[in-house]
């Protein structure tokens, strides 16, 4: 903010200033020991500020300043009731958002079950039945002889290697349907699991409050069978020089793939039905597709000391995205 110009009275001075607001330049107006100060709050539009003050100081008389009144009332009339409904649309949002826990039976249930697995399985650290009988597929950790023809004297530690040995996706087949679902609720640590939970509470409490309880559910348990394939089977990379690998990996748990295609969602709808009443601020758009491509790095893994599930990430986004967007998209096209 860059100051204008000082004049002798008050009247003078807030003509002027509700002229320049009828050319968009907006100022403030204060009163000082040496007359009444004009301030314009944008600097790039000093210049042009400058110009319309000398033909005002040469006849400041002139109808054009004193026709701006009006017009200038009524443009700070249509300012303040914009930022009335603006702050009214704020206030139901968070209104919604307080109230959620509440009335949200399937967001709580959710948030109930993922801590009470996350504390029998002591935070997801172990390969106990539980969490064997939560993943996508069970697995076992087994010691592999690099050369098994090497003499038994000549073996020590760094002869064997690790491999992870899974019947694959064959129990689902065979009617363990669960496991398509139930790997969202296996989180790693505490904060995997704060994380997670402190968004479902959000997204998922406002589609269950605006969109019903089983409509609700039936997007988490898509979402779901979505983001736990795509990890299964996107989620493990294996470079055999520069061409990719993709090796199905069954031991990854969280919801963070449910809560980005919740977020896509709510993204669509706010976007292209914002009669639902479902709204998402630029703010938390940011800070989710921040973190979103953030997990993508080496500093994620470094600071959690594990991996992220960045399949079930984009998997569960692109879903909630089209699951928001096609009965849009479908409405859209012409009918015969």
């Amino acid at each position: 903010m860059r100051q204008l110009t000082t004049l002798p009275s008050a009247d003078s001075a807030q003509t002027l200033a509700d002229y320049l607001l009828t050319l968009h330049i907006h100022t403030k107006v204060e009163q000082q020991s040496e007359g009444w100060a004009i301030w314009v709050r944008d600097e790039d539009q000093l210049p042009r500020a400058r110009q319309e003050l000398q033909e005002f100081q040469r006849n400041p008389h002139d109808a054009r300043y004193t026709d701006s009144v009006r017009t200038a009332e009524a443009l700070r009339r249509e300012k303040r009731n914009l930022d009335i409904a603006y702050h009214r649309r704020q206030e139901r949002f968070y209104s919604r958002m307080g109230a959620i826990g509440s009335a949200g039976g399937v967001t709580i249930t959710l948030i109930v079950i993922s801590v009470f697995v996350s504390l029998l399985s002591g935070g997801g650290l172990s390969d106990s039945s539980l969490l064997q009988a939560l993943s996508i597929a069970p697995y076992r950790n087994v010691l592999v002889l690099l050369d098994p023809s090497r003499p038994l004297s000549e073996i020590d530690e760094g002869s064997f290697v690790v491999e992870m040995r899974s019947p694959g996706l064959e129990p689902i087949l065979h009617g363990e349907i669960w496991r398509l679902v139930t790997p969202i609720f296996i989180h790693i640590g505490i904060w995997h699991l704060l994380f997670n939970m402190s968004w479902v509470y959000i997204l998922g409490g406002a589609i269950e409050r605006r969109r019903g309880r089983l409509r609700y559910l039936a997007l988490v348990l898509v979402l779901a069978v979505v983001s736990n394939l795509a990890e299964y089977f996107l989620g493990n990379v294996v470079w055999d020089g520069s061409v990719p690998h993709f090796v199905p990996r069954p031991n990854f748990g969280g919801m963070s793939g449910v809560l980005y295609g919740l977020f896509g969602y709510v993204w669509m709808k706010a976007r292209f039905h914002p009669e639902l009443g479902l709204n998402i601020d630029r703010t938390n758009i940011i800070i989710l597709m921040v973190w979103f491509f953030l997990c993508m790095t080496p500093v994620i893994h470094f600071i959690i000391g594990s991996g992220v599930a960045n399949a079930a990430h984009a998997g569960g986004l692109i879903a909630g995205m089209l699951i928001g967007y096609v009965p849009t998209m479908w409405r859209s096209f012409p009918s015969d």
